[in-house]
Formats: C-alpha cells, structure tokens, sequence
C-alpha cells in the first residue's frame, strides 16, 4: 500500500497510508494533517489511480517540492521519492518493516560496549571511524584524522598534509607546531601510491577510491620502532581518512544562483561592495532590512566571498518553536526511535553559521549561545565541549544594537555578535532592478514549462516599476513567476498585471515625495521619447545636463528606446 514516512517537522515519525487520495495540509479535515504554519490549509493532493500514485500542489502559497523540484505539474510518485511541504519532509513508499512477537529460543544478550573492540588496530580503526564520521567539513576531517593517527600509533608527531610533491599545505599536525618531510618520502606516497617505512618514520598515502592520492598522512616516533602491522594499519587509516574528506567535500552545496543579489542600481551597488570587505573578516555580521529584502541571501554572498567559502554553510531559521532551535543550535543525545542531533555550532565548524531573525531567539537560548561563541566551543557528541572555528551570520529587522535597547535581543548576545553590520536597502530603493530581476524570475518559471519568456508592454513595465513591493523581494519573485508560467511566449499588457498594480496601487505614490517623483519620471519619459531616446536632445528638452539625465534613467529604472517616436 502506498504510504508517506514523515521524516522531518512537526509530525516527524508518522507513518501515512494512502487508500485512494490523500490531502496535505494544515487544516485538521486533512487526511495528512502538519502543525505548520508554512503549509497552505490545503497544500497537496495525492491519488492513486491503476496502481500508481500521483501528487499535485494544490496553489499552495509557498510550493510543493519533490525531489527537490517544485512541482508545476502533477507528477507521479515513486518509491524513495522525497517530498517536502513547509518544513516537513517525507519518504514515498518507505519499505514495510512489522514487528512480531515471536524471537529466537535463545539469545545471548551482552551490553554493546562490552561487544566493541577496546585496544589493537580494530579499536584504532573502530575509533577513527566514529570521528570521521562525526567531521563535518574537510578541515575537521584532516584535524580529527591527525589526531587519531598519533593515537593509534602512540607516535611523537603525526599530521595530514595535502597537495603535491612540489608543494604539500599542512592540513593539521598533532604533536607538534610545525614539521619538516623528506621530498622522496612524499613522491612515493603521492606519486607511486606506497607505503613508506623506516624504524621511526612512516608514510602512507591519502588515497580514495578511483583516483590518485591527494596527501599523505606523516607520523614519526623516537622509541619504540614502527612494527608491520603499524604500517598496515596508517595505510588503511589513509584510506578512510581519503574517503571521509571526499565524502564530506561532495555535500558542499556549490553556491546557487543569487539573482536578487544582481542588478546595477547604486544603492545595490555600494551594499555588495561593502559586503566583499566585510567577507575577509571574521568578525560576526548582522544583516538588517525590511522582511523580503534578501537578508539570507546576502549571508550566502559574504559566506561564498570568505576565506571560508568551502566550510560548511548551517543556518538556523530562528522563528521555529523555542524548543525545535535549541535542539539545533546544541543539539540532543539519541532516543528509541529518535537519531542523536549534531550541534548546529559544532556542525559549522570551519564555516558560517547563519541565524536566521535572530531577534525571535527565545532568552534561555540566547544567553547559552552567548557563552559558546565567547568560549569558542560547542556540545560534543560524545559529551562535555568540543572547540569550534565559527563566523556568525545574523540577519534581523534592524540594527543589533536597537534590538537590544528594546529588548527583543538578550544583552549577551548583542554583545557576542558585535562587529560588521550591513542594511539590506528595500526594492522600492532599487528602482533601475526592478525589470531585470522581474524579467529574470519570469524567464526562470517559463524555462520549467518549456516556453520562451514573456515580454512586458511599455506600459506594464511603468506599473512595475512604479510599484512600492511592499514585500520587497519576495513578491518580486512569485509576481515573475506567475508571469512566466501565465503568459510564456506571449506579451504582457498592464492589464495582465495583479489589480495592485494598476494606477494608484503605489502607496508612496500619494505622499507629496511620491507625486513629485511621478511627475518627474513622466517628465523624463517624455522627453525621451519625444528625442526618440537620443539622451543629449532630451537632457536640453529638460534643461538638465546629461550626466544628471543618466542618474535619473538609472533611479527611475526607465528603458531608453531608441529611434522610435510614440
């Protein structure tokens, strides 16, 4: 029987049977009910017709994802398909596993640490495999691995470098705070893929598979000499330790496409400057604007601009229930039925962490993030602390240190995210965006369905750029794509357009500031299409030098037309 296992959410563990349809949603009247309020009442409709089960999004305010993909058409579903609504994600057709009461006549029955290897190379391996399983960046990886190598093989100096035989970059050393290597030992490891050994050296590629090593793993030790199975045991730890690094590597989401963040206006222009200076520093951030504006999206632009572009990107939405963001902020131990969860600190080591409305973080969590940021560590797994390299991205409605005065940021915490802060402008400042990002998202939706993009009519492109988007970036984006997947191949008039658009939908508009602007972008439009957009001519129609004439075009975001008298 066809069936969804809800993985993540509110409702995680629940197991649904689908008879002959099934609706997702909000309201209690769902067959699949979530407690969520990022889900329509009703978000999506499963049914199953001749054996095979179908899902459609049911214009659900904020999508239907499968695989990843946002659904625009229905899709059939199949087994292992994952499907996420709001926050919640659930497993297709998971395989049916019953429970009997029935067991073996006899059992032995010995507490699992009692079964686990204790001392020799299977404790070394057992050990060093739950580290490395436990990294989650390639720098804790080489650090961990270091670590595990000296102890394994009770050796002086032990370290993971990368890099060729003309150059190797020391990754992580144990024991020591520099070292020196022999060239020879390093080209037959890296070159010829051995095992080097002496009576107190050894050297052993790192290595993964389907490929040539791309390190090596050093360790040396005075007394006593370094016996077969020693060497044995580094090479098979270079070997997983290569696994582990390239396994954590390959998670690393390449950066996605930031479209809000391009554009040509000044305001945009000096922000995404200043926010490349701002990326060299660790020093924490505080991104503020107005909701929409692409706060999350500016902490992935200084992350991927940092020196720590290829550590680990966790964000930490913090509008989640008080108790949901402390399990991901300090993680928990494992319960029947229920995975440990890893520290969100512990998990950006090497990278950034990224706190999403920081100012909805509950006191209690507050003040504990505040004494781990000034300690530098984070909840180990194992138990007690671990140390951690974090930078924090925060993003908020305001400034940090308003927030604080008001009380909706704890006092500690204004303190530990003291440093740079950038204000995101809101649309209605980035006139001359306007029709490239609308134009962008429209092209994108049509792309889904196959379909060339849609062309705006001068007169829509006005009502689009005289539009105040309230909800700033955000709205920019569903308007697009509602255009791109309403009107592909096709052009689109200004009565095409939301009845918020139309004349009088611009709130700033009726304020004397709005009125005066109105009357001077009409101006200038005019002006240009009388001089069939020969900017001189119009600059003297205007009486307006043609420097001045260029910052208005690029404030009003006006399309210049050329040749053409209307």
């Amino acid at each position: 029987m066809p069936a969804l296992l809800l993985l993540t959410g509110p409702s995680a563990g629940r197991r649904h049977d689908v008879l002959a349809e099934a609706t997702i949603g909000r309201s209690p009247s769902c067959e699949i009910p979530l407690d969520d309020h990022q889900v329509s009442r009703k978000h999506a409709l499963i049914s199953v017709l001749d054996g095979q089960a179908r899902i459609r999004d049911l214009r659900s305010r904020n999508g239907t994802f499968v695989n990843g993909e946002r659904l625009v058409d229905e899709v059939v579903l199949k087994p292992g398909d994952q499907v996420r609504v709001g926050v919640t994600t659930a497993l297709f057709e998971p395989p049916p596993v019953t429970l009997v009461a029935d067991g073996p006549e006899k059992m032995g029955q010995v507490p699992i640490e009692e079964v686990l290897p204790h001392v020799g190379a299977a404790a070394a391996m057992y050990s060093a495999g739950i580290a490395l399983l436990g990294a989650t960046s390639g720098a804790l990886v080489l650090r961990r691995l270091a670590d595990e190598v000296a102890h394994a093989l009770n050796a002086d100096r032990a370290a993971a470098l990368l890099g060729s035989s003309d150059g190797l970059l020391t990754a992580a050393v144990a024991g020591a705070e520099a070292l020196t290597m022999p060239r020879a030992l390093a080209q037959a490891a890296l070159e010829r893929k051995e095992l080097v050994q002496t009576d107190d050296v050894l050297c052993a590629p790192l290595v993964a598979s389907g490929g040539m090593p791309f390190g090596v793993l050093y360790v040396t030790r005075a007394e006593p000499k370094f016996s077969e199975g020693e060497g044995q045991l580094l090479a098979a730890l270079g070997r997983l330790g290569g696994e582990a690094y390239t396994t954590v590597r390959s998670r690393v989401d390449a950066e996605p496409p930031v479209a809000a963040l391009s554009g040509t206006s000044r305001p945009l222009r000096a922000l995404l400057e200043l926010a490349r200076r701002v990326a060299a520093s660790a020093a924490p951030v505080v991104i503020h604007g107005e909701p929409g504006v692409g706060k999350a999206l500016l902490a992935r632009f200084v992350h991927a601009r940092s020196p720590r572009a290829l550590g680990p990107f966790i964000v930490v939405d913090c509008r989640e229930p008080a108790d949901a963001v402390e399990e991901a902020l300090f993680g928990r131990a494992s319960a029947p039925g229920q995975p440990p969860v890893v520290s969100a600190l512990l998990r950006a080591d090497g990278g950034s962490l990224v706190l999403l409305h920081v100012e909805s973080l509950a006191r209690p969590a507050s003040e504990r993030l505040a004494r781990a940021l000034a300690r530098r560590s984070a909840p180990a797994r194992q138990g007690g602390e671990e140390p951690v390299d974090v930078r924090v991205l925060a993003t908020a409605p305001a400034s940090v240190s308003l927030l604080a005065a008001r009380g909706d940021v704890e006092a500690s915490l204004a303190r530990a995210l003291s440093g740079f802060e950038l204000d995101a402008p809101p649309i209605r400042e980035r006139r001359a965006d306007v029709l490239p990002l609308l134009e962008q998202f429209a092209a994108r939706a049509a792309r889904r369905i196959r379909k060339e993009p849609p062309t705006l009519s001068p007169e829509a492109r006005r009502l689009l750029t005289e539009y105040g988007w309230p909800q700033n970036l955000r709205e920019l984006e569903l308007v697009g794509e509602r255009l791109g997947l309403l009107y592909a191949a096709s052009r689109v008039g200004a009565l095409q357009l939301p009845p918020e658009f139309q004349e009088g939908g611009d709130e700033g508009a009726k304020t004397l500031q709005g009125r005066v602007a109105r009357l001077e972008r009409d101006a200038i439009a005019e002006a240009l299409r009388e001089a069939s957009g020969k900017k001189v001519r119009a600059a003297a129609l205007l009486g307006i030098s043609r420097p001045t004439l260029d910052k208005k075009i690029e404030e009003y975001g006006l399309a210049v037309e050329r040749g053409r008298r209307e």
